[in-house]
């Protein structure tokens, strides 16, 4: 499927979703509901690990060249400049646009998980929490800052390592296990219509009249 005709599939299922939504039938609803949250976990399940194979197998093929130094540094700066930028950008159109205020149950939807004393933390406890004590743990939890620690770590240090037959293994593995990840995700973006329709006629039946829905459109926009 070629890019128009993938776009034009997406926007159909979005406004069929969105039609769907809007007839309010529980049952539908529900089914919406439940796909909506399939999709979810299968793209949880994928991002991290496709994240981290894609970290470690670019900085493995870095090698022990002089440039790796200049690569790295480069790429340091302009994630930071266009992080720093981006967020600018969302101040701004934020401050432009002005989404109104959620009512209290649909805010409180969103307050779910989050601890009690976030407030309490300080710059300190939230580096310690990104430092992992163990590998497989920020995976089963998916802390994707812990990750990407052990991905640059063990980038780096298959970069450093000399050219053996074991490295030359490990890398091929890895590599492996990437085309494996992109092969799902191209299955997963290829019914992706089925979940656009679920999310769209999900948020349909969700959004309220009024205030909220007025206030969800300008988020969106920001967003955008």
């Amino acid at each position: 499927m070629n890019e128009k005709k993938q776009i034009i599939v997406w926007l159909a299922a979005l406004v069929t979703g969105a039609a769907i939504g809007l007839l309010n039938i529980s049952w539908v609803n529900d089914g919406a509901d439940f796909v909506a949250t399939i999709y979810t976990r299968l793209f949880q399940v994928l991002a991290i690990p496709t994240i981290a194979l894609a970290v470690v197998t670019t900085l493995s093929s870095f090698g022990t060249h002089g440039d790796t130094r200049r690569i790295f540094k480069h790429t340091i700066i302009y994630t930071l400049l266009t992080t720093l930028l981006a967020s600018v950008v969302g101040l701004v159109l934020y401050v432009v646009i002005a989404p109104g205020n959620l009512p209290e149950e649909l805010i409180n939807k969103g307050n779910v998980g989050v601890p009690e004393d976030i407030g309490t933390l300080s710059y300190s406890d939230h580096f310690l929490s990104v430092v992992p004590n163990n590998i497989i743990r920020p995976i089963l939890e998916g802390n994707v800052l812990s990750v990407l620690l052990i991905a640059f770590a063990v980038g780096f240090a298959l970069a450093k390592m000399p050219e053996t037959e074991e490295k030359k293994v490990v890398v091929k593995g890895l590599f492996g296990l990437q085309s494996l990840l992109f092969t799902l995700i191209k299955g997963l973006i290829w019914s992706l219509p089925l979940g656009i329709v679920a999310f769209a006629a999900q948020l349909s039946a969700q959004v309220t009249a009024g205030v909220a829905a007025e206030s969800l459109g300008k988020y969106v926009a920001v967003i955008i």
